[in-house]
């Protein structure tokens, strides 16, 4: 039995994930489950298989075939049980009871009381962990966020913390994917700014990133144009922001290689993608493979790198870059 808490999950994944068959992840906070089940996948740096749990409700061998193939060069998959609820039981019982070494399941399941069945099977299990997500108070979200700048080299400047609270608010989804993002515009640095926050969170850029993304990724070279050219400076803080939806893309992407289509990628995202937003989601992903998305994210990265090498040229490095990413798209459209 190995119930954990929040605080040691980094250390379960880099120390004893090798010797256990997988981990149950529970709470009633959808995105902060979502958030997390990303976390763990990312840690064991393995792609996840995603498991058809409706499929194999109807048909629990399948699940355990599954679960005890391991490759003939002795490496183990990781397989994702998302939306786990009580009638999952009916296939992950006998994983939860298997003594041996098998392939690594990581299962999501939100509001498992202290009755409930699948919770205490796999807090049973000699081989698997068990962590509840709770709600995080002020302060330990403060410190989680702390710990998560700290790890990219990042501390925060006179008044910078206040700032980013007042600007992204406390919810805990909204607040990593924002301290994320800001980490990654202030990549270089080792200490954040009041004008850093100010500069990339909440709402206080003023341009419509999504018009912009959508120009780009269709291929309108003119309205990419007259855009960005329009920004001038503020054309930096929509990098990040450009990175973190082809990586939502690449995400979606994955889903489609595995067999979903668009429609289906897209309505089943987790976070969900605002409604407004789907129809643009589901063109690119028509038009886009999972290479070109790749291709495009190294592109993203090396403007970056260059435009912050060549500070009086980043406007014009940061316009062409866009430019260039758009003809692309237009030739693959």
């Amino acid at each position: 039995m190995t119930i954990l808490r929040e605080e040691d999950l980094a250390d379960f994944l880099a120390r004893r994930a090798q010797a256990t068959n997988g981990l149950l992840v529970h709470g009633a906070d959808e995105a902060a489950l979502g958030l997390l089940g990303r976390q763990v996948i990312k840690q064991l740096g393995v792609e996840a298989q995603r498991i058809d749990v409706a499929s194999c409700k109807s048909a629990p061998g399948q699940f355990l075939d599954r679960f005890l193939s391991l490759s003939m060069f002795g490496d183990r998959e990781t397989l994702l049980v998302d939306d786990a609820d009580e009638a999952c039981l009916k296939f992950l019982e006998p994983a939860f009871q298997h003594s041996a070494l098998a392939n690594f399941v990581v299962i999501l399941g939100s509001a498992l009381g202290k009755t409930s069945k699948l919770r205490m099977a796999a807090e049973a299990s000699a081989l698997f962990g068990c962590l509840a997500v709770y709600e995080e108070d002020e302060a330990r979200l403060h410190a989680r966020i702390r710990k998560l700048l700290a790890a990219h080299g990042l501390s925060w400047g006179t008044d910078a913390e206040d700032q980013f609270y007042s600007a992204v608010g406390e919810d805990r989804a909204l607040v990593t994917g924002e301290a994320e993002k800001l980490a990654l515009f202030v990549h270089g640095q080792m200490e954040i700014s009041v004008e850093d926050v100010s500069a990339i969170c909440g709402n206080t850029l003023k341009f419509d990133a999504d018009a912009l993304t959508d120009a780009i990724l269709g291929g309108d070279l003119e309205k990419t144009d007259h855009i960005s050219a329009d920004m001038g400076q503020e054309l930096r803080g929509f990098f990040p922001l450009f990175n973190l939806h082809i990586a939502k893309l690449q995400g979606l992407a994955l889903d489609m290689e595995r067999g979903a289509n668009a429609d289906m990628a897209v309505r089943n995202a987790k976070p969900p993608i605002f409604f407004k937003r789907k129809p643009a989601f589901i063109d690119q992903l028509k038009q886009l493979s999972l290479q070109k998305l790749i291709d495009i994210q190294i592109a993203i990265q090396e403007s970056t790198l260059l435009a912050r090498k060549n500070a009086d040229l980043a406007d014009s490095i940061n316009n062409r870059s866009l430019l260039a990413i758009a003809r692309q798209c237009r030739a693959r459209a």
